[in-house]
């Protein structure tokens, strides 16, 4: 049975593949968590081994790989976010980049050889034209966060080259969905969490942008598809391949919300304005069917309104 350590995996996506695989009716693998917090929501993971600890920290890693012998990593951790990264970029290298060449060294001493990357289909690809991005055109990330991402996905593919370890680098979408909690990053449950609130939404620009935005059970699903699928050394967009503006959204939650109020104010030059990706390779290696958009908005606002009565409670 596969040993998985999830680093970054008491997050929103991490939540996400941790329900999956939860609620599969085949041998799960055995998971460990590794996150600098654990939330008491860890407990609707009971066959999960969390530890509270930082990546950065190779003694950590020795150990828990001496004590499991993971077969996989799924690297999953990021602390920052695009709009915020360029304001300190020392410290996204030393937060981002050297603990995944450190991760990287520990699996290599520990013989892992797999690893699942989760990087991003708008930071790495930036502004350049086709709006629908393919993996193999071009990258010009516009942020340092873009950067770091794909500087994260050189030395994957390096370690791979030198020491054997099989990566799959899978570079996202926007998600959106259950156990959705930050602040800061993630359009769509904030703009639903602000209208709930009676708070007011700020929009960088006039909401034009155009984005890929995907629910992220949908993520955690093609994910263990391509593990199961034994798909190795790929680089790979997850997304919907469409696209909706920022008013689509505004409108949405204003169809449930009436009286949500928006204001807009100058756009972020680290904003990446629109994308699309490109699945076409993503179909080709599994079967992938998104849920569809109305059912998707109904479980996220459904869980919104539910996490909003729990914390008033």
């Amino acid at each position: 049975m596969d040993k998985i350590l999830l680093v970054g995996g008491a997050g929103f996506l991490g939540y996400n593949l941790l329900e999956f695989v939860q609620n599969q009716t085949e041998q799960a693998p055995e998971i460990v968590v590794l996150s600098q917090e654990i939330p008491e929501s860890a407990i609707q993971f009971p066959d999960v081994l969390f530890v509270a600890g930082d990546y950065a920290n190779t003694e950590l890693l020795r150990h828990l790989f001496e004590k499991h012998m993971f077969t996989h990593v799924f690297h999953f951790a990021s602390s920052i976010i695009p709009a915020l990264s360029t304001q300190n970029i020392q410290a996204d290298v030393e937060t981002n980049l050297l603990p995944t060449i450190g991760l990287m060294e520990v699996m290599k001493a520990y013989g892992c050889q797999q690893i699942v990357y989760l990087s991003s289909g708008g930071a790495v690809y930036g502004n350049e034209a086709p709006s629908q991005k393919k993996e193999d055109q071009a990258c010009q990330p516009i942020s340092s966060y873009g950067i770091i991402k794909l500087a994260v996905e050189h030395y994957i593919r390096l370690y791979a080259n030198l020491y054997q370890i099989n990566y799959l680098i899978l570079r996202l979408s926007n998600p959106f969905g259950l156990h959705h909690r930050s602040e800061t990053q993630g359009v769509i449950n904030i703009a639903m969490r602000k209208a709930l609130r009676g708070e007011t939404f700020v929009v960088w620009g006039d909401g034009s942008q155009a984005k890929d935005y995907l629910f992220a059970a949908d993520i955690a699903q093609a994910m263990m598809a391509l593990v199961a699928s034994n798909v190795q050394n790929q680089t790979i967009n997850i997304g919907s391949g469409q696209t909706m503006r920022l008013l689509e959204i505004i409108d949405l939650v204003k169809q449930r919300i009436p009286h949500f109020q928006v204001e807009f104010v100058e756009a972020m030059p680290t904003d990446v304005q629109q994308v699309s990706l490109d699945i076409s390779k993503l179909k080709s290696y599994i079967p992938f069917e998104l849920s569809s958009r109305e059912e998707a908005f109904e479980k996220t606002f459904a869980y919104e309104q539910a996490r909003l009565s729990s914390l008033r409670e």
